[in-house]
């Protein structure tokens, strides 16, 4: 099976107000310190790394929509 590597991952987070911003914040920097182990890994290649780093992304993403769904 070969994979797809995608060229862009977005996280979508709610912004109705302060307080969405406030609450997305703590896994907006876990996803970042997540991106930069990714990214300094000697052992994943770039398109290893590139599909991790869309699932972290991804997942993230669905982890703030739930929260914001649960209002």
């Amino acid at each position: 099976m070969v994979a797809t590597v995608p060229g862009f991952s977005r996280v979508e987070i709610r912004t109705r107000d302060k307080a969405d911003l406030i609450a997305a914040a703590p896994e907006l920097k876990k996803l970042a310190d997540d991106l930069k182990v990714i990214g300094r890994s000697e052992d994943l290649t770039d398109e290893q790394a590139i599909i991790l780093a869309h699932h972290k992304i991804k997942a993230t993403s669905q982890k703030l929509r739930r929260t914001s769904d649960a209002d």
